[in-house]
């Protein structure tokens, strides 16, 4: 369990998160809601979208790299 004050850094992390999703391009922001948000496989994403898995896995990496940036331009997390 966490303290009030986990609970709330958890709480703006994923509120800057999902913040953060709605700048990436559309394919990015599309297949990031549809893989984190929605619980759906690669596989299955590649099927919705008629792409490779491969792509969807190159597009989910891509995403989640410029999330990671954009969060720690912003000093919520530490770029390593």
């Amino acid at each position: 369990s966490y303290t009030p004050e986990e609970s709330l850094e958890l709480s703006e992390l994923n509120k800057a998160i999902r913040k953060s999703i709605t700048k990436l391009p559309p394919r990015e922001k599309l297949v990031l809601e549809k893989r984190f948000f929605q619980g759906k496989k690669m596989r299955e994403i590649a099927d919705e979208l008629k792409i490779s898995s491969s792509r969807v896995s190159r597009i989910v990496q891509a995403g989640l790299d410029r999330v990671k940036n954009d969060l720690g331009r912003q000093g919520l997390i530490d770029e390593e």
